[in-house]
């Protein structure tokens, strides 16, 4: 009976220290996921298909910097810390801002490169891309700041920023909309804005002040960065082409319009998503620091575990859009042309699912520090993708290009799951 009052007693303590943490990363997740969903919803109403199709093209190009920041720095954080600055978390901290900061300046370098280029090929994409390139910046170190808040255990601070961005992102749209100024480069700056609104609140909270630090521990840093995250920079390079890398091809070979109404249908899905990267970002740190004290057995374990929550919610989630498909599209995009295409939900939703239990997967691999199999399994998703692309897009346009992408999400995915599950060593 004390043994059974113990585990009880033992249950119950995890599930309140938890209870907090997943509460305020589902907030703010939440309010994150939601803003975005709610804002693609209104700039498909407020602007023509094809000034739609643009904006979701330019915006792939936050994806793509975002997905690099990321793997190569935000994602490897977390392991760093647990294994060399618990009692030194500040240090560590300094050192990551200017990381960041040198990021966001290259990566919005090489944005007005790209501007400079489309303003002689299609002057339509050159404004929009240096508006991104000017609000870049800040949209890089929020993504840190965020991500801080969760290293230091602090996610209240992060749904605080997260309402914050929230308010300033709706009240910038509404604002737009009310003076009739609704365009492709204005609504591509209001994230820049937003994201400042939401640093404000994290350092008003005293996370990631800036203090003094010598460059040796910044280059100490960019070191340990580079050798945990070495794979996973081209890693993440391979998903942006097979997931949002679609949008610039889909625009150039059948107009933007086109790529309007797959981002449209992609916004059904994008909800559950983000709930599972809110349980990403709540558990990441955690599991790293758990797996740091007790070992690969506690990876292989959390990998089973996630692998099968994560992809349980997502397919549960996918089936309710798509039996409802038919009343939701017309009902929140009001263009026939959106609710005619609800087929293509198909292959996104398959892709989705899987795509879900390869992240889940990985968290395990990325506590471990095992990172060179997931660049691996994304070349081989990739090659998969461009055989099965050729035929199927042949045989059925869009809709085979769109299924050839959602089975090699599949194939990727399943190498990652199997190597998670299989005793290795926990480093490269």
């Amino acid at each position: 009976m004390t043994g059974f009052r113990g585990r009880l007693s033992n249950a119950w303590s995890f599930a309140h220290r938890w209870k907090g943490r997943i509460l305020f990363a589902f907030l703010d997740q939440g309010l994150y996921s939601s803003t975005n969903f709610v804002l693609t919803v209104l700039y498909a109403w407020w602007l023509p298909l094809d000034d739609f199709g643009r904006y979701v093209v330019v915006w792939t190009a936050v994806f793509f910097i975002e997905a690099v920041q990321n793997s190569m720095i935000i994602d490897s954080l977390p392991a760093i810390v647990s294994h060399h600055g618990r009692r030194n978390r500040g240090r560590i901290d300094v050192a990551a801002f200017w990381v960041v900061a040198a990021f966001g300046l290259v990566s919005s370098g090489l944005l007005l490169a790209a501007a400079g280029v489309l303003w002689a090929l299609n002057s339509a994409y050159a404004m929009p891309v240096f508006v991104l390139a000017l609000a870049n910046p800040l949209q890089r170190m929020y993504l840190y700041f965020r991500r801080l808040c969760y290293i230091r255990d602090r996610q209240g601070v992060a749904a605080a920023a997260a309402a914050a961005y929230s308010v300033t992102l709706l009240a910038g749209a509404g604002a737009l909309a009310l003076f009739k100024m609704v365009s492709v480069g204005a609504v591509l700056a209001l994230p820049g804005l937003a994201a400042a609104a939401a640093m404000a609140a994290i350092l008003g909270a005293g996370i990631g002040r800036v203090t003094r630090i010598r460059a040796v521990n910044v280059k100490w840093l960019a070191v340990r960065i580079w050798n945990s995250g070495r794979w996973l920079a081209p890693a993440a390079v391979v998903s942006w082409l097979m997931s949002w890398g679609i949008f610039p091809l889909v625009a150039a070979f059948s107009g933007p319009g086109a790529a309007g109404i797959i981002r449209a249908l992609q916004n059904l899905l994008t909800p559950i998503v983000q709930f599972n990267s809110a349980l990403n970002l709540a558990l990441l740190p955690r599991v790293a620091d758990k797996v740091a004290d007790h070992g690969d057995g506690y990876a292989r374990r959390f990998a089973l575990r996630a692998t099968a929550g994560f992809a349980g919610l997502v397919l549960i989630y996918c089936a309710t859009v798509l039996a409802t498909a038919p009343l939701l599209l017309p009902l929140l995009y009001k263009k026939p042309e959106i609710a005619a295409s609800a087929s293509l939900l198909w292959p996104l939703s398959f892709g989705i699912i899987w795509e879900a239990s390869r992240v889940a997967a990985s968290m395990s691999l990325l506590a471990t520090r095992r990172t060179r199999i997931v660049l691996t399994s994304r070349l081989i998703a990739l090659g998969a993708f461009g055989g099965g692309g050729v035929v199927l897009g042949w045989t059925a346009g869009l809709t085979g290009v769109l299924w050839a992408n959602a089975i090699a999400t599949a194939t990727g995915a399943a190498i990652v799951i199997v190597t998670a599950l299989r005793p290795r060593p926990s480093a490269v």
